[in-house]
C-alpha cells in the first residue's frame, strides 16, 4: 500500500488531481483495456468528469488516466471492428478487391461514429461546465 497520494492530471480539463490508491482493484469492464487492472475511480474536482487510473498487467510500472465515457464510446462498437479487421486481412489474402474495400468503408464509418460520439460527450461536458461555471440551474 502507499501512503503517499498520486497527483494526476485530467483528461478532460487539465486541472491536477490528487488522491491515494489503495490496494483494491475496480472491476474492468472495458474490452480494449482487457489487460490492464482500473485501480481507481476519480472524479475530477475542477469538471466533475469521472476518469480511471489503469495499470499495466504485464507491466506494473505503466499508468494510463483515461475518461471513461470516452472509453465506453469505444466499447460499443470494438467487437464488431475487431471482426472486420480479421475480414480486412482475409480479404487482402484472396486478393478479393471489392469485398476488401466494402470492409474498409464498414471499418471507416464504425470509427467515424466513435469519433462523432466521443465529441459529443466533450461539448455535453463542456456545455455543463460553463452551465455550472455561469451559476445557473
Amino acid at each position: 500500500m502507499n501512503f503517499l497520494p498520486k497527483i494526476k492530471k485530467c483528461p478532460c480539463c487539465n486541472s491536477i488531481n490528487l488522491f491515494r490508491v489503495n490496494g483494491t482493484s475496480y472491476k474492468n469492464n472495458f474490452k480494449s483495456l482487457l489487460d490492464w487492472t482500473l485501480k481507481k475511480k476519480i472524479n475530477c474536482q475542477k469538471c466533475k468528469v469521472a476518469f480511471g487510473l489503469f495499470i499495466d498487467n504485464k507491466n506494473n510500472k505503466i499508468e494510463k488516466v483515461i475518461w471513461m465515457e470516452l472509453l465506453e464510446c469505444e466499447d460499443v462498437c470494438l467487437d464488431t471492428l475487431n471482426k472486420l479487421q480479421i475480414n480486412k486481412a482475409k480479404y487482402k489474402e484472396k486478393n478479393k478487391e471489392r469485398e476488401y474495400k466494402n470492409t474498409l468503408q464498414q471499418i471507416q464509418d464504425i470509427q467515424n461514429k466513435i469519433r462523432f460520439d466521443q465529441s459529443k460527450v466533450k461539448i455535453k461536458v463542456k456545455m455543463q461546465n460553463l452551465h455550472l461555471n455561469t451559476g445557473q440551474n
